[in-house]
């Protein structure tokens, strides 16, 4: 059931959204393709460079000291959020979210999300746009 998934996005937390996506934009040649706000106030902006792409945010409740530009999480889509994340919890993974979250202004009608902890600790995210 969660065999084969395709890779979507890698996520980088920063503490100054303009001053990534500029340097991801204008040095390394990427592309903004999305943006939305998730919930809590955080901006978030995804950019691509053919098959590569990032999603880049600025959390609202800022950065912990240390963690700005480095890898906050690798993302996979999904086809059935709900029975994916009930895979994962029933086969013992933890999830690091409030379960399975929404961002509703998030490509044109939304995308539903979970992650869980894997097992050398790194966050994975499972995402579904609806």
């Amino acid at each position: 059931m969660t065999e084969k998934r395709k890779h979507d996005h890698i996520g980088l937390a920063t503490d100054d959204l303009d001053k990534t996506v500029g340097f991801y934009t204008e040095i390394l040649g990427f592309e903004v393709f999305g943006e939305c706000v998730a919930p809590d106030g955080t901006p978030i902006k995804f950019l691509r460079n053919g098959s590569l792409k990032y999603e880049v945010f600025q959390p609202a409740v800022g950065v912990a000291p240390g963690q700005t530009e480095k890898v906050d999480h690798v993302s996979y889509t999904s086809d059935d959020i709900e029975k994916d994340y009930y895979w994962f919890i029933s086969s013992g993974y933890e999830c690091t979210t409030n379960g399975i979250e929404s961002i509703d202004n998030a490509w044109e009608r939304g995308c539903r999300y979970f992650k869980i902890k894997g097992p050398g600790g790194e966050e994975i995210e499972f995402d579904q746009i609806l």
